[in-house]
């Protein structure tokens, strides 16, 4: 009987201790729930902050790279106008050297039917000619002008946009996050330093100088003249023989001159497109005088010549100078009076249209500020045993996971920066700079690219501080 007693007497013992273990047991698997949830549920909404802040930055990328693109676009009908107005000039030169030759020489048996049928030719072909050349430049104002629009409403449209696709973009990662703008006083200020700060839209009469002391529309005036074809930019050379030639005592030469040039018209004035061409045979003596014997000046003879302009705003006679159209004045003087007085207008052309570059402020950079998301899920919304009944609050090991604000936060940040391929670079020599300078951050070449970033002591501590207050 005594034997028996004690056996009773460890029995109930034993399920003491097992309903002490038992308990700690559910508490250590209560407690690891709660800790993968909120592993999980913090490596989610992360994802969904860094997806949400390099979403932001993909789109001000595609924003720059597009306006690099139509930067581009809008220099290559510069130069697309100014070849126009060059063959206009080019051909007006030729027809006008038919016809002086033909006044001259077509008294001539033979050889004035020659000239005769060259002079014809070259008119019929110029009269058919001169109108295209006019509707093509009436064309390149157009698309210049649809450039510059499309420019306009890809900004607005990328900036109006932004903190509508940032919210779509959260919800489709994680419903039950939030994008609380009350908590993204830093994002919307990112965005407004991407499309409003980091870029501008610059015009003639709206300009400051930057660094070099230029502006930036002066620069982009610069861009499209050296970006001018070698038709365009000079066409002048000497003929060779028999049309240059040295028969002592005399020596003749024959110059052929021209180029087009994109005259200012003032700050306030639209710019203006002119071209000019002409031909001239000059000839020497050698004489002698008291102050010795040498080859004595040139003469001039004009053989030809023509000039146009893609409007009315410029007067060829009274704008350029000696090395303009391709030294025309300098070497040809006389025919380029003529060419002057001669002058054509073709088109209507508007000068060079409103674009988007960088502002003076992001100048000699090629990285954005970082650009900070913050995304929140509220705690009710997270799986854990702070949402399940299990008993009093004393007993519910989930209140060691109580959050800051009632709810888990992310912070993500990420930047636009600007680089080279360095893959291709490697690979091919058409993708480096021809002179092997650093490159910074402009918007002609379309090279904006997206990437995370650290976020800063500052933008952590502005999140922390709104979270707690919020």
């Amino acid at each position: 009987m005594r034997h028996g007693r004690i056996l009773t007497k460890n029995k109930g013992q034993a399920m003491v201790l097992s309903l002490i273990l038992m308990s700690f047991s559910l508490m250590v698997v209560i407690f690891s729930f709660n800790v993968s949830q909120l592993n999980l549920n913090s490596s989610k909404l992360q994802n969904t902050a860094d997806n949400t802040a390099y979403s932001i930055a993909t789109i001000a990328a595609r924003d720059f790279n597009f306006k690099a693109y139509t930067n581009r676009a809008s220099v290559a009908n510069q130069v697309a106008v100014a070849q126009m107005v060059g063959l206009s000039s080019w051909f007006n030169m030729t027809d006008k050297f038919a016809k002086n030759a033909c006044d001259f020489l077509c008294w001539v048996p033979y050889l004035g039917q020659v000239l005769s049928g060259i002079e014809s030719a070259v008119g019929a072909i110029n009269s058919v000619a001169q109108p295209v050349f006019e509707a093509l430049i009436y064309a390149e104002d157009i698309i210049l002008q649809a450039l510059s629009a499309s420019q306009q409403i890809v900004h607005y449209a990328g900036l109006v946009s932004t903190v509508i696709t940032a919210g779509d973009i959260v919800k489709a990662n994680d419903p039950r996050a939030k994008l609380d703008l009350l908590q993204n006083p830093q994002m919307l200020g990112d965005i407004k330093n991407l499309w409003i700060d980091f870029q501008k839209r610059h015009s003639r009469s709206n300009q400051k100088p930057n660094q070099r002391g230029t502006n930036q529309f002066q620069d982009f005036l610069t861009v499209s003249l050296d970006s001018r074809d070698s038709f365009s930019k000079s066409r002048s050379y000497k003929l060779g023989f028999p049309w240059s030639l040295s028969l002592f005592p005399l020596r003749w030469k024959t110059h052929k001159t021209g180029g087009s040039e994109l005259i200012s018209n003032g700050n306030y004035q639209a710019e203006t497109w002119t071209s000019m061409d002409t031909i001239s045979f000059h000839l020497s003596k050698f004489r002698c005088s008291w102050s010795g014997c040498r080859w004595r000046s040139y003469r001039e003879t004009p053989l030809g010549w023509g000039a146009t302009r893609s409007d009315d705003r410029a007067n060829i006679r009274r704008v350029g100078n000696n090395n303009s159209w391709g030294s025309s004045r300098d070497t040809n003087n006389s025919a380029s009076r003529y060419a002057a007085y001669d002058q054509e207008t073709r088109g209507d052309y508007n000068g060079v249209q409103p674009f988007y570059g960088l502002s003076n402020a992001a100048q000699s950079k090629n990285t954005t500020e970082n650009i900070a998301v913050v995304v929140s899920k509220s705690q009710n919304n997270i799986r854990t045993s702070s949402t399940v009944d299990v008993g009093k609050d004393n007993t519910n090991p989930a209140i060691n996971e109580e959050m800051l604000g009632d709810r888990l936060t992310a912070l993500a940040t990420a930047q636009v920066y600007y680089s080279r391929p360095y893959d291709l670079m490697i690979s091919s020599a058409a993708w480096r700079r021809s002179d092997s300078r650093h490159e910074y951050g402009n918007l002609y070449n379309p090279f904006w690219q997206t990437r995370l970033s650290d976020s800063t002591n500052s933008e952590r501590n502005i999140v922390l501080a709104l979270t707690r207050f919020l």
